[in-house]
C-alpha cells in the first residue's frame, strides 16, 4: 500500500495506516470465502421437497368440512340429499306440497346439522320442476364441532373421515379467519388418508339453502378453490 510520506517535523495524533491494512486483509479473506462457497453450492445438488395436493378422482363427490368460529365440522349432504329426493320424480305436482310435508317428518340429520326439504310452487312456474326444491341445511344444538385442541386421529372428525372412501370423494374446506390452525390441522388428518383436498374462504350463517338439481352437493362454492 502506498503511504503518503510526512515530514520530519510532523506528528500524527492517530495513525490508521496499520487499521486499514488490516481492513484490507479481512475483505479479502471474506471474498475468498464467498467465491469459494459459491463454487461449492455450484457442484451440489440439492433436492426440495414440494408438497403437490392430490387432484380430486374422477367423478368423485365433494365433502365439504366447515372450518368456522374456531371449529371444524363435516357436513356431507349426500345421504340427506338421497333420503329427502327418493321417489320425489314420481309425484304428481299437484300432491307436491303433501309429499314435502311427509318427507319432513322424519328430516334427516348427520354428526352436526338437519336437513329438511323446500318447494316453492311459483319457482316450478317460472324456472321448471327442477329449480323449484331446496334442501335448507340447519346446526344441531349442543353440537359445535372440534378445536384445534380436539383434533387427533382419535377425533369424531378422523371418525367420520374414516367413513369415506378417498377414491369416492375429495374434501373442501370452507375457512374462515378465526380457524385457521384448526384448518391446518383437520387438513393434514385429511391428506395422510390419501383424500384430496381444495380450502377457500367461507362463512355460513345458518339455515343456509342450495338448489336440488343434478349438481347438487351441498352448500359452498366448488370451483373457485385455492389448491394450497
Amino acid at each position: 500500500m502506498y503511504r503518503k510520506p510526512r515530514g520530519g517535523g510532523s506528528q500524527s495524533i492517530l495513525n490508521l495506516d496499520s487499521l486499514m491494512d488490516i481492513l484490507s486483509c479481512l475483505v479479502g479473506v471474506m471474498l475468498f470465502l464467498v467465491i469459494y462457497t459459491v463454487l461449492e453450492l455450484g457442484a451440489t445438488s440439492f433436492q426440495v421437497a414440494v408438497p403437490v395436493p392430490l387432484d380430486p378422482p374422477a367423478g368423485s363427490r365433494r365433502v365439504l368440512v366447515l372450518a368456522n368460529g374456531g371449529t371444524v365440522r363435516v357436513l356431507d349432504a349426500a345421504r340427506p340429499i338421497r333420503d329427502l329426493s327418493t321417489g320425489i320424480d314420481q309425484v304428481p305436482v299437484d300432491a307436491m306440497p303433501e309429499f314435502v310435508r311427509q318427507v319432513n317428518l322424519s328430516a334427516p340429520t348427520d354428526a352436526y346439522f338437519s336437513y329438511t326439504l323446500g318447494y316453492d310452487a311459483e319457482m316450478a312456474a317460472v324456472a321448471g320442476r327442477d329449480r323449484s326444491f331446496q334442501i335448507a341445511v340447519d346446526e344441531i344444538p349442543g353440537e359445535p364441532g372440534e378445536t384445534l385442541q380436539e383434533l387427533d386421529s382419535g377425533s369424531r372428525y378422523a371418525s367420520l373421515l374414516g367413513g369415506l372412501d378417498p377414491n369416492d370423494v375429495w374434501i373442501e374446506f370452507g375457512v374462515d379467519a378465526f380457524t385457521l390452525d384448526a384448518f391446518r390441522r383437520a387438513r393434514d388428518l385429511a391428506e395422510a388418508r390419501g383424500f384430496a383436498t381444495r380450502w377457500g374462504p367461507l362463512s355460513l350463517d345458518f339455515p343456509v339453502s342450495f338448489s336440488l338439481d343434478d349438481d347438487a352437493q351441498g352448500p359452498g362454492p366448488r370451483r373457485s378453490l385455492s389448491q394450497r
